[in-house]
């Protein structure tokens, strides 16, 4: 496995020399487009948070942006008995985008969450890209299994069960109409018996058949590896009795002023009980999930949205809905409301309701 990585990044490096072909449109005109297109939230989908706000120019070479959310939350929860209610600094990004030549690029992610993130790096990166649309990354990123598209506040079940940040290399391949990526990484999980090696193997396509429409599949070799450390495992360097591969599969359209999301991320088969037994039935559990979301734009700066989604074998709400909307308060701001009510297997509901004041520069 090793040495067909190495030959694999060796092969890409002979590509470098060649005569390169990048195009010379401007970082920051792109985000500014991006950001007129979605005056109403400030990000529909994980690669467009991760970017981290406007990363407006420092200098010729360096740009520096940042994204700062706060958050008012109350919940009304039957399946543990217990009604909450916080306000909170959710989220705190700072990005930074080096251009080290005409052929490496570098970025850095810091990111703190209250209660649940310390100030961490959670991408860092050099970029080396190559002709005939081939790239190279390496480094601390989000791996691409998941799209994760949304219109909401709330995280999307399919992202809580499979969004993966991992150190690793990725080759990726794209021209107008579609794009596939193939990575490596060793992750914290492995085989009870095997090696401590680079084994965990990661794969995406995404084809985009005309503007506004685009729809794709990922694969992960180890669906453990995830964020959501769904067996327990990942977070202290376990084992398991078997490995359990994952896979998922996503639309995403836009119709004028109509949006429409849509993913389903699951687990290829089921884990052994010895592993993990989520909702303790004695039996195989085989993890999924899937989320549906349509939205409106009501006029450039207003957004309505309808969400609904579902779990299986997961200690989430077998099934949730909800509305959202979000408004444009001033350039760069948004004000965000939803409402989400869910339903676990045990038929015990819960009521969520979020506010949020997000801004990026």
């Amino acid at each position: 496995m090793n040495k067909w990585i190495w030959s694999l990044a060796c092969v890409f490096l002979v590509t470098v020399p060649g005569t390169m072909a990048l195009a010379d449109n401007d970082h920051l005109e792109k985000k500014i487009l991006e950001l007129e297109e979605r005056q109403a939230e400030l990000y529909h989908s994980l690669k467009e948070k991760k970017s981290a706000g406007l990363m407006e120019k420092a200098t010729d070479k360096i740009s520096i942006g940042g994204v700062v959310e706060v958050e008012a939350g109350y919940e009304d929860n039957n399946e543990v008995n217990e009604k909450t209610s916080d306000i909170v600094l959710a989220t705190v990004e700072i990005g930074i985008d080096a251009e080290i030549n005409d052929k490496m690029k570098g970025h850095i992610l810091l990111l703190w969450e209250e209660d649940d993130t310390p100030l961490d790096i959670d991408e860092g990166t050099i970029t080396l890209t190559a002709p005939y649309g081939l790239s190279l990354t390496a480094g601390k990123m989000y791996v691409p299994f998941g799209t994760f598209n949304s219109h909401f506040i709330s995280d999307p079940f399919t992202l809580e069960l499979g969004e993966t940040n991992e150190s690793g290399l990725l080759v990726s391949y794209g021209k107008e109409i579609f794009e596939v990526s193939l990575g490596v990484f060793n992750g914290a999980v492995r085989k009870a018996g095997k090696d401590d090696k680079v084994d965990d193997i990661v794969a995406s396509v995404t084809v985009n058949p005309a503007e506004g429409i685009s729809f794709g599949a990922s694969y992960i070799s180890d669906i453990s590896e995830s964020d959501g450390d769904i067996t327990g495992a990942a977070g202290g360097a376990g084992t398991l009795t078997d490995i359990v591969a994952g896979y998922s599969a996503f639309f995403s359209g836009s119709f004028g002023p109509i949006a429409v999301e849509g993913e389903y991320l699951a687990a290829a088969n089921g884990f052994k009980v010895a592993d993990v037994d989520i909702n303790g039935d004695g039996k195989e559990d085989e993890p999924s999930a899937y989320n549906v979301e349509i939205a409106f734009a009501v006029s450039d700066a207003t957004e309505v949205a309808a969400r609904y989604e579902g779990s299986d074998d997961l200690d989430m709400p077998e099934k949730q809905y909800g509305v959202a909307g979000s408004y444009g308060l001033y350039e760069n701001t948004s004000l965000a409301l939803e409402y989400m009510n869910g339903e676990y297997k045990s038929g015990k509901k819960r009521d969520l309701l979020t506010a949020q004041l997000a801004v990026e520069f």
